[in-house]
């Protein structure tokens, strides 16, 4: 009898002993809720992004590469490029119009809020230089400016994330996007800055 006692005892405690404790820890035997950030190293993301302002609409492709500093904290690198003929301006004056081509360098810094498995939410700050150029529209006969005008650009923003797998998600993002430095006639600064919204592919290293 004192056998089955026994038995039933060990049977209540071990039981009790596998809950959640108190103040919301888990014993050895459960898992803690998941963090998106939690083991990862590094991220590489391939990103389109659409701007628009009042006068143009862009299209540009790009890959950004962060290091995670801490867990909420990832510091990086990207590079974008602006890949369709959305401007078309007169860089001359003569009537003759031409395709605005840009690319962007520079460094992102992105803290997660939100650091959770199911919802990770980030805002971050890309800043950075980068070099426009032109090319001939249609059938005009420009050829590359090979000078270039040296950009300074600036975009806040913030990202959503969504799982696909333990490694790999699918974010959008929304921001600003503020470029100064382009000097060519016929077009300014906030015919390329404006509103930005954009959807990536992301993979986690861990």
């Amino acid at each position: 009898m004192k056998y089955i006692i026994a038995i039933i005892l060990l049977s209540i405690s071990s039981s009790l002993y596998s809950q959640e404790l108190p103040g919301g820890q888990y014993d050895r035997y459960e898992t803690e809720p998941l963090k998106t950030n939690a083991n990862n190293k590094a991220m590489i993301s391939a990103k389109y992004k659409y701007t628009t302002n009042d006068t143009y609409s862009m299209n540009d492709i790009g890959i950004k590469l962060g290091i995670y500093a801490t867990d909420d904290l990832v510091i990086g690198a990207h590079y974008f490029y602006l890949f369709d003929n959305s401007v078309i301006f007169e860089p001359n004056g003569n009537n003759l119009k031409a395709a605005l081509l840009y690319d962007l360098y520079g460094f992102n810094v992105d803290y997660f809020v939100s650091n959770s498995y199911s919802l990770p939410f980030s805002v971050g700050l890309n800043i950075g230089f980068g070099r426009a150029t032109f090319t001939s529209f249609g059938n005009s006969p420009i050829s590359d400016d090979l000078t270039g005008d040296w950009l300074f650009n600036i975009e806040p923003e913030a990202n959503i994330y969504f799982h696909i797998t333990n490694n790999v998600l699918i974010d959008f993002n929304i921001g600003y996007r503020i470029i100064s430095g382009l000097e060519y006639s016929g077009i300014e600064n906030s015919d390329i800055s404006g509103f930005v919204g954009g959807i990536g592919l992301t993979l986690t290293i861990h």
